[in-house]
């Protein structure tokens, strides 16, 4: 009888502490604070896989794409959202340019899109191609799952204040999302 009450008693003890330490694991993966702006971030691929976990998977991408357009897409992705959550705000900049593609009321090629003129301000002001030359590896990190299954199918614009193309899909750290 003593026996069975000592066997109890560790199995109650390790149920609680295993309930401390999944709390734990599962609240304290989840309380990562966002970056401050412009600072350079880098996350592990791991992580990106994590977050694909939450998601409903979808079909891939099936459009090849070139060395060229990946670190095209890279350097467009840290231009314009590499002060935002990373990595969910750089992988919702790629979204847009690869929703632009699949749509019939865009160019149908992921250079295309970025150059279309009037598009993206950091093709015009310069920031594009500074970014080209030192974009860190989240980048590529974001635009190769995006490639493979995308947050939103939706989205076509995206601004740092309301924009009035399209409807409003959502806001994520500073930038507007529309449809």
């Amino acid at each position: 009888m003593r026996l069975l009450n000592e066997i109890k008693i560790c199995a109650i003890g390790a149920a609680v502490v295993m309930g401390v330490l999944a709390s734990f694991l599962f609240f304290g993966m989840r309380a990562k604070a966002a970056p401050a702006p412009n600072d350079l971030v880098t996350i592990e691929r791991s992580e990106l896989a994590d977050l694909r976990d939450v998601e409903e998977w979808v079909e891939p991408w099936t459009c090849p794409i070139s060395e060229y357009e990946l670190n095209l897409l890279a350097a467009l992705v840290w231009s314009e959202a590499g002060d935002q959550p990373i990595p969910e705000g750089l992988c919702y900049v790629c979204d847009v340019v690869l929703n632009r593609v699949d749509s019939p009321a865009w160019p149908n090629d992921i250079a295309s899109v970025i150059y279309q003129p009037g598009q993206f301000s950091v093709v015009s002001n310069g920031a594009l191609d500074r970014a080209y030359l030192n974009c860190p590896q989240v980048c590529y990190d974001a635009v190769l799952s995006q490639l493979q299954w995308r947050y939103d199918y939706g989205i076509q614009y995206f601004s740092m204040g309301y924009n009035a193309n399209g409807q409003l899909a959502f806001v994520h750290g500073t930038h507007y999302y529309s449809y």
